[in-house]
């Protein structure tokens, strides 16, 4: 599926877990470029490197645009960030997501594409001191996977001059829980797909899917200008590790995500 690559390569521009510019007044407006390396869909051992456009506002009518995803804090509170502070933010949320194709691999050939999905649903950021949580969860609405997902991020934000001048990095670790029918559709082989595609079948029930350790960077260049990076290590789990989409000869219980790009600033 292409929504991790796509959120993930544009929700970076700024901090996601303990954000460093929530302080500030007026809309902040960030638009770029970056070269993408990425599996071609959950599970897959084959990489696309891909360049895309990097887009992101926050403050804008109250709104937040991170990649695929719109937010908007119906609460925003606490004292800011750093030491003895805390924060606290929360809303709905949209996220949107492209599927998957089967003609991705020949390991997906017999297997329904998964259609575009609307996730509807929430998020929550907060921090005290120098850590961070972050929730974001949806419903799909637009009879893609039909399923719900949510993502928990636990990390730090260690802001430029703390390590190096104009230097912030942002590591952070991710758990994400699916139910039922996201997980059978993303991992799971139904009778009817199996007998299409020679894959055995393959049930699946709701649970922690996944686990990921990122870390995110940004190193401003001058007022406007900025250099970002993201690196990710993500690991399927348990029952999903063994679905025989990630166990054939081209597939992966494991894969790392990498993104390089360049931002300006307006506003």
């Amino acid at each position: 599926m292409r929504l991790f690559s796509l959120l993930f390569a544009t929700a970076f521009m700024a901090p996601g877990v303990a954000t460093a510019n929530e302080a500030q007044e007026g809309p902040n407006i960030r638009i770029g470029a970056a070269a993408l390396y990425t599996p071609k869909y959950v599970g897959s051992d084959d990489y696309d490197l891909r360049a895309l456009p990097l887009i992101s506002f926050d403050n804008l009518a109250g709104f937040e645009l991170s990649g695929l995803a719109l937010a908007y804090p119906l609460i925003d509170i606490g004292t800011g960030q750093g030491p003895g502070r805390w924060s606290l933010k929360a809303g709905p949320r949209v996220a949107f997501d492209f599927g998957r194709d089967s003609e991705d691999s020949p390991t997906l050939t017999g297997l329904e594409d998964i259609g575009a999905s609307l996730l509807t649903g929430g998020f929550l950021r907060a921090s005290y001191g120098p850590l961070g949580v972050r929730v974001d969860a949806g419903q799909d609405v637009l009879g893609g996977h039909d399923g719900f997902n949510a993502d928990l991020s636990v990390g730090t934000y260690l802001p430029d001059g703390l390590l190096a001048e104009n230097l912030a990095i942002q590591p952070a670790i991710t758990i994400s829980w699916a139910d039922e029918t996201y997980n059978q559709a993303i991992y799971g082989i139904t009778a009817q797909q199996a007998a299409a595609s020679g894959l055995p079948q393959y049930d699946l029930g709701s649970g922690f899917h996944r686990a990921s350790v990122s870390l995110l960077s940004w190193y401003q260049i001058d007022d406007r200008w900025q250099l970002n990076t993201v690196l990710s290590y993500r690991k399927y789990r348990g029952d999903f590790a063994d679905s025989p989409i990630l166990q054939a000869p081209d597939g992966a219980t494991s894969d790392v995500f990498a993104l390089i790009g360049v931002s300006r600033r307006f506003g």
